[in-house]
């Protein structure tokens, strides 16, 4: 990551472009919200390694509550891998 990082400043300076840092569990929820034409929405997401509850409220998302043990997300793939299930995105 922090390689990354280096190669987005660099291309920053010398395209002189402003670097404009993006949190990932956000980008998914502002397009549902520029989709949805939400308002104040609160959302309940749910992905790999996060089950939380967040609600966006004075243009700032707080966090109300998530799991503690194991994220929903992960507690599916863990069940796909004990009964066998396929990661195959194309099973056909």
């Amino acid at each position: 990551l922090q390689s990354v990082a280096l190669v987005a400043r660099t291309l920053s300076l010398l395209f002189s472009k402003p670097l404009v840092a993006v949190n990932h569990c956000v980008g998914h929820i502002e397009m549902g919200r520029a989709i949805t034409r939400a308002q104040d929405p609160v959302v309940l997401y749910v992905s790999g390694g996060n089950t939380q509850v967040i609600a966006y409220s004075q243009q700032r998302y707080r966090i109300f509550g998530e799991t503690l043990d194991i994220a929903v997300g992960n507690c599916l793939d863990r069940f796909a891998r004990i009964i066998n299930l396929s990661n195959d995105p194309n099973p056909g």
